[in-house]
């Protein structure tokens, strides 16, 4: 028993020690593998880490993948989505609801009459007789006031020649104008009535300052000479009937930014639009307008009747009639009186013929050409045709007449004149 006791301890004693001795081997490899994975996981990790830098700084190296229409608008959907649920970037509360437009108007204009002046005469905006023209570029700004009532604002930067024809009195630049700038407020009485206290563009004229809204490339005589262009004031409309709307004013008068008396000039306008085929718009103007003459009051009448007798078709008139006080002598009023009848026939989406017949009487000369009383008449007929949807081209011709030698042929002077434009506009 005692053998097999000693036998067995020793035994014991042999297998621990081996069991230690297979531990204190094994343990330096465990460690080894241990550290060698860990490591590695480093390096991994900072491998990772640089491959991420590197791409974000670095252009990609490989061919990417062909992109169809399909995949573009679903990542559009799909950022707008976020955007509407937080993420992504998002503009300033402030920034939301304002809109961002304009556009960019070149031409090229040519003259029959090949004047020695290099001027064509009776044209407000196309006024060079032989010559590439930047007309405008414009931006325009704005933020309509809440429907249930709020503050809002526009403006309008024109850059360019016609900029420099609507030069507003008390503006001292030329080729760079602020169209339009006011403040815009929407009261909630009743219907809403709408207040604009600033610069803004008049209520009088078939046309408009921006090219791209009219029919024509060149404008009338009756926008030219026959009304203003812009007015600093302030400016009240209210809905009276979902077909009518109001309008009154007082502003400093015709194109004038400083006032150049101590008068001013109260301007009224009725819109009425009895059905989507037709619409009426009847506008008037009284006020001194001459500079340090605060009692000689111009007045003005200006009608607008549009009809649209088919899809296609469109027909419009506008009539002025003005009169100024003590104008052409103490106690002897000034007078200038004209219509024009347009037409305009949308061929399909992008091709239209436009045409404007025209008649305007300046008896006392004080309106077209300075010093010679005339009656003026003119046809214009263009064709605009649109390639893209952003991209408006045009080519014109335009036939004018006078009662007086009022154009050259070189320096000759004589009763009438010929001309071409072409014009190109981009909208944004």
């Amino acid at each position: 028993m005692v053998k097999f006791y000693r036998s067995s301890k020793g035994v014991i004693v042999v297998s621990a020690v081996a069991i230690v001795l297979g531990l204190c081997f094994r343990i330096p490899y465990v460690l080894a593998d241990d550290v060698a994975e860990d490591k590695l996981l480093r390096k991994i990790a900072e491998l990772e880490k640089r491959l991420q830098s590197l791409e974000g700084k670095q252009p990609q190296k490989e061919v990417s993948p062909v992109v169809t229409k399909g995949d573009v608008e679903a990542i559009v959907d799909e950022k707008v989505a976020q955007a509407k649920q937080g993420g992504g970037f998002q503009l300033p509360e402030a920034l939301k609801d304002i809109t961002l437009s304009g556009f960019v108007d070149t031409s090229y204009t040519y003259s029959f009459n090949h004047p020695d002046s290099g001027k064509t005469t009776g044209r407000v905006f196309d006024t060079e007789a032989n010559s590439f023209n930047l007309q405008a570029a414009k931006i325009a700004l704005e933020k309509l006031p809440a429907k249930t009532g709020g503050v809002g604002f526009r403006a309008d930067l024109l850059i360019g020649d016609d900029a420099k024809v609507i030069k507003p009195y008390g503006w001292n630049t030329d080729d760079i104008n602020l169209e339009q700038a006011y403040l815009d407020v929407l009261i909630p009485v009743g219907k809403g009535l709408d207040v604009k206290a600033g610069k803004f563009v008049t209520l009088a004229g078939a046309e408009v300052i921006e090219s791209k809204d009219n029919w024509n490339f060149s404008r009338s005589l009756l926008f030219g000479y026959a009304i203003p262009f812009t007015h600093t004031g302030v400016r009240a409309s209210y809905p009276v009937f979902d077909t009518l709307t109001a309008y009154l004013g007082v502003n400093n008068g015709w194109d004038d930014i400083k006032d150049n008396n101590k008068g001013k000039t109260i301007e009224s306008a009725l819109a009425w639009s009895p059905s989507d085929r037709l619409s009426f718009n009847l506008a008037s103007y009284y006020g001194p307008e001459e500079s340090g003459d605060n009692h000689s009051n111009r007045g003005l009448v200006d009608f607008i009747a549009t009809y649209k007798p088919f899809e296609k078709l469109t027909l419009k008139i506008n009539a002025d009639y003005a009169q100024e006080q003590n104008l052409v002598a103490s106690g002897k009023a000034a007078t200038w009186s004209g219509i024009a009848g347009y037409a305009r026939y949308d061929v399909n989406d992008k091709w239209s013929f436009s045409n404007r017949m025209e008649y305007f009487s300046d008896p006392n000369g004080v309106r077209v050409v300075s010093g010679s009383p005339a009656d003026y008449w003119e046809n214009t007929s263009t064709l605009e045709y649109r390639p893209l949807k952003d991209l408006i081209t045009r080519l014109e011709y335009r036939y004018d007449h006078s009662t007086s030698d009022v154009y050259t042929v070189g320096s000759k002077a004589i009763d009438h004149q010929g001309t071409i434009g072409l014009e190109a506009i981009y909208v944004f």
